[in-house]
């Protein structure tokens, strides 16, 4: 860790996830960068890629900041529930493939309905940028992190936080729940 530190020009570095694969118990792996933490290497610690119990075996070691899981339209009820936990405990939620959706890694949306392209025509937006809107809109809590390639793209994933969706689309979008859960 310190030479990563030093590597980076850094004493410490602000945020440090733990990213989980599978649901085996965390404590261990949690409590040595809650270590690094009271030593003043790592400020804070989040989790990645957690179930809800994650989270509160996590907390019972030291404080959790962010969750960065999977989470965009057609989540599960169950996803739904944890964002909204996140966010009542004061974690910061922080999606990933909330644009690509199904497509995940590949970058693709090809399971976009009429509705998403619907909405999108409607704000002169791209459906990817209706997806990203959709997440902004989940709470105050949610930070998006949309990965770009390209000027091009950053230029429209920042125009995505200024579309203003209403009530009846962001109802539309939440169907998406429902149908795919």
């Amino acid at each position: 860790m310190e030479e990563n530190l030093r590597q980076l020009g850094r004493d410490h570095l602000d945020v440090v996830n733990l990213r989980i694969v599978g649901t085996d118990s965390i404590a261990e792996r949690f409590g040595a960068l809650a270590d690094l933490r009271a030593a003043g290497l790592i400020r804070h610690l989040g989790l990645s890629n957690i179930c809800p119990h994650h989270l509160a075996e996590a907390q019972a070691v030291a404080p959790v900041v962010c969750v960065q899981n999977m989470h965009g339209i057609g989540a599960s009820p169950q996803q739904k529930e944890f964002l909204r936990t996140c966010g009542n405990q004061g974690v910061a939620f922080v999606p990933f493939y909330s644009i690509a959706g199904t497509g995940r890694t590949a970058g693709a949306t090809t399971d976009d309905t009429t509705e998403v392209h619907a909405i999108a025509r409607a704000h002169g937006a791209s459906a990817a940028q209706i997806r990203l809107a959709w997440t902004l809109h989940q709470g105050p809590h949610v930070l998006a992190i949309p990965s770009t390639g390209n000027p091009d793209h950053l230029s429209q994933n920042v125009a995505a936080g200024a579309v203003d969706l209403s009530e009846d689309e962001l109802t539309v979008l939440d169907s998406r729940h429902r149908e795919t859960a």
